[in-house]
């Protein structure tokens, strides 16, 4: 069971720090390489300050918009049909 809690951890943290990161002026989603995008200048200005970011700059994350829909952002769960959010657990008594 530690083992899914930490999982759980693990992407949730995740899931966080790509939304606030995508939350930052010049910061955007690419949708085709699944990864978060933004011009030179602004990745190495925001990389300054913030160096535990660095690896987001090349990094996949394939998973994102399922993981809004897991940890709540209700825009992702908007574009999730009912099916796959009863597989997700996340209706009829879960979360939503």
């Amino acid at each position: 069971m530690d083992v899914l809690k930490n999982r759980h951890k693990t992407l949730r943290n995740l899931y966080k720090a790509v939304k606030n990161l995508l939350n930052q002026k010049g910061f955007n989603w690419d949708s085709t390489r699944q990864m978060v995008i933004a011009e030179n200048k602004i990745w190495d200005e925001y990389i300054k300050v913030n160096p535990d970011v660095r690896p987001y700059r090349v990094k996949t994350i394939p998973y994102y918009d399922d993981l809004g829909i897991i940890y709540g952002d209700n825009s992702a769960r908007k574009n999730c049909n009912d099916a796959s959010l009863i597989l997700l657990g996340l209706k009829f008594g879960g979360p939503l």
